[in-house]
């Protein structure tokens, strides 16, 4: 590539999207990332409980997922000195009159998750024993579910980007965006960056950064979700995921207790986003509804925000109004398990090199299709 005045590539947002860019695309080309936190993944990234499902959301999330499998599970050597996934498993239960929902889920996602299987209620009590057998119909387990690290996963981004002379600049709140010749350039106070390429990885931001770039908007809608740790039974710690097929909750282990999780989407302006008290009830009277435990505190409770395209696609691809503003937006609830994969194919189409394979989900999450 063409050394900028100041850099090859820009990247706003020290989030899983940006860093995991920025790893890649450092191979070959001077890039910098710049955070306006005090510290990369501050926001979402740094508050998700991340799995590695492949049946999960949509076919072109798994599709995505897929092609980052070999990096997860046999990552780069020196990129982590742990592993970057564990063992999990994932339960799927239903309650009265949800059966029929079950099942096609079953239908969706069995055809690509050989290990997604059907299972009596009686097994799915002995996976986890305090499931009400008043609540409880019907179920399923898949055991190839994985816990990602998101901690080793991110340092291990970092790290690549600086070993391949990348930079990680936080505490740049940018407040002004100008494209001068064929140059972006970014200030903060007295500072100023500048890159022919400039690479929108702001999560919910990145409708603000497309309009400080004069770039029009895109129809992403950051959703905040709420998050609760509760004390459980001290045997939990084997325990899957479990979710509930209405979409109402998940728990998992998580120290020192569970996770409960409404699994709430309400819209929510970008902003440090908090757990409202309304959210967190709602998440423990569900739980007491599937779950024979009684609850009595909460021990920390979180929120993030996950930013959705109305077809819950990521957004991937230089903007029709200028050739050097990259989006790389809308990754929603999956931009940890699909950010290897998604990544690589984002750095290729920066570099004008899509492969022949994906043009099909290329075409799903291009810009172009707003």
């Amino acid at each position: 590539m063409t050394q900028g005045t100041d850099y090859d590539i820009a990247i706003i947002g020290a989030g899983a999207a940006g860093l995991s860019v920025a790893y890649f695309l450092s191979e070959d080309a001077r890039v910098v990332v710049l955070e306006a936190e005090s510290q990369p993944a501050y926001h979402s990234s740094g508050r998700s409980a991340a799995m590695y499902i492949e049946g999960y959301e949509n076919q072109v999330v798994r599709h995505l997922t897929q092609s980052g499998k070999n990096f997860f599970f046999a990552p780069p050597a020196e990129f982590s000195d742990t592993p970057l996934v564990t063992q999990a498993g994932g339960l799927t239960v239903s309650g009265p009159a949800e059966a029929p929902k079950l099942e096609r889920y079953l239908n969706t996602w069995q055809p690509h998750c050989p290990e997604l299987q059907p299972i009596s209620v009686t097994q799915a009590r002995d996976i986890i024993p305090i499931l009400r057998t008043t609540w409880l119909s019907a179920a399923a387990y898949d055991p190839s579910w994985h816990n990602i690290d998101v901690h080793a996963l991110l340092q291990g981004y970092q790290r690549g980007i600086r070993q391949n002379g990348g930079e990680v600049i936080t505490d740049f709140r940018t407040d002004n965006i100008e494209r001068a010749g064929k140059h972006w350039h970014m200030r903060c106070a007295d500072r100023q960056v500048s890159a022919p390429i400039l690479i929108n990885a702001a999560g919910a931001w990145a409708n603000h950064i497309a309009e400080l770039a004069r770039i029009d908007t895109l129809p992403l809608t950051p959703l905040r979700r709420t998050a609760a740790i509760v004390p459980a039974p001290a045997n939990c710690r084997d325990w899957p995921l479990l979710h509930t097929i209405s979409e109402n909750l998940y728990f998992k282990p998580e120290s020192p207790g569970l996770m409960v999780c409404p699994q709430d989407e309400t819209p929510s302006p970008a902003m440090d986003a908090y757990a409202h008290e309304i959210d967190i009830a709602q998440a423990l009277d569900t739980f007491a509804q599937v779950a024979d435990f009684d609850v009595k505190t909460v021990t920390h409770s979180w929120a993030g925000l996950r930013t959705f395209t109305p077809d819950r696609f990521p957004v991937v691809g230089f903007d029709k109004q200028n050739n050097g503003f990259f989006w790389l937006a809308g990754q929603g609830g999956f931009g940890i398990q699909t950010s290897p994969g998604l990544a690589r194919l984002a750095a290729d189409l920066v570099k004008h090199e899509s492969p022949q394979d994906e043009v099909n989900i290329v075409q799903q999450i291009s810009v172009n299709r707003f």
